[in-house]
């Protein structure tokens, strides 16, 4: 064990390159010292211009986003040398979803007694994720953190076949995710769940299941949603709904949609929380993806703007 005057030297691991790059944001920011200053690279221990710091508040957190689906090998953590508290206690998550702003992803381990101003390493086995969460939950209390470097190598690509569409490419992923989540990984790798705007589409979408390469699930995410508070569908896209293909005889109540993989041509709703594989699309190329919010229903709406030459 290193010497206790050792700062970013606690523990290291000889596999360990060069940490993985990414944003972070926090659930509150105190006094400015702001999520991002616990991957500014310095190991500082000081306080306020080298910590990240929230609030006091129940269940704090803090999540990294990497810039891709990463197997994590190694987590450094670096303590405030006063107030080690604030840090001992936290849950270290790592995942694919937002829900719970990412806290409910699956558990690499609780940390404690980090000495103060020193790094741990933690290991982490190679779970796979964007997200790296730091979580207090069940607490009234603050969340500090002076350092974090994040090891570990991309993870392959999960199985997918695509085909051109009308003016858009379609591709159907071999991962299996629910509704919120697909959506959440079509905008993050393509452009969004797959809108099917007529028939023409749809024989498209058809033909696309059935030389899948490999086993799907009995039905498959589009962008399908309904409105909470009425019974109308749209498209996450902000497409109009001009063309459905709905299962009237077998509905269930749930707002999400997607299609069936064994019967052509046929919509069904499905439990939001079920993990099914899905269809995103991408705009045709030479498209620049452009994202803006529709204000009516706060829906995500994707467009392609074309650059003019000179």
């Amino acid at each position: 064990m290193g010497s206790s005057r050792l700062i970013c030297s606690f523990i290291a691991a000889s596999s360990i390159d060069v940490p993985l790059r990414g944003a972070a944001v926090q659930s509150s920011t105190y006094a400015g010292w702001s999520a991002g200053q616990a991957i500014d690279g310095s190991c500082s221990p000081d306080g306020n211009d080298s910590c990240s710091h929230t609030g006091e508040m129940d269940n704090p957190w803090w999540r990294l986003q990497l810039d891709g689906v990463y197997r994590v090998s190694v987590i450094e953590i670096t303590n405030r040398n006063i107030a080690r508290d604030r840090l001992d206690g936290a849950e270290i998550h790592i995942g694919n979803s937002l829900v719970n702003n990412g806290n409910d992803n699956p558990r690499c381990a609780i940390i404690h007694d980090v000495p103060d101003g020193l790094t741990q390493a933690v290991h982490c086995w190679g779970m796979e994720g964007m997200y790296v969460n730091f979580y207090k939950p069940f607490n009234t209390t603050y969340l500090m953190l002076c350092e974090v470097k994040v090891y570990g190598e991309m993870a392959p690509p999960p199985p997918s076949i695509s085909t051109p569409g009308v003016g858009m490419n379609v591709t159907l992923v071999g991962k299996r995710l629910c509704w919120s989540d697909a959506l959440f990984y079509c905008r993050d790798y393509h452009w969004d769940l797959l809108t099917l705007r007529g028939p023409a589409e749809q024989e498209i979408v058809d033909d696309l299941v059935a030389r899948a390469p490999f086993p799907l699930t009995s039905h498959l995410w589009v962008g399908l949603r309904r409105s909470i508070l009425g019974s109308s569908w749209f498209w996450m896209s902000g497409d109009p709904m001009d063309f459905t293909q709905w299962d009237e005889a077998s509905q269930e109540p749930s707002p999400c949609g997607g299609v069936s993989s064994t019967e052509r041509s046929m919509w069904r709703q499905r439990f939001c929380g079920e993990h099914l594989n899905f269809i995103c699309f991408t705009g045709p190329t030479g498209g620049k993806k452009v994202r803006f919010f529709n204000e009516s229903d706060w829906t995500l709406v994707l467009g392609e703007a074309n650059e003019s030459p000179g």
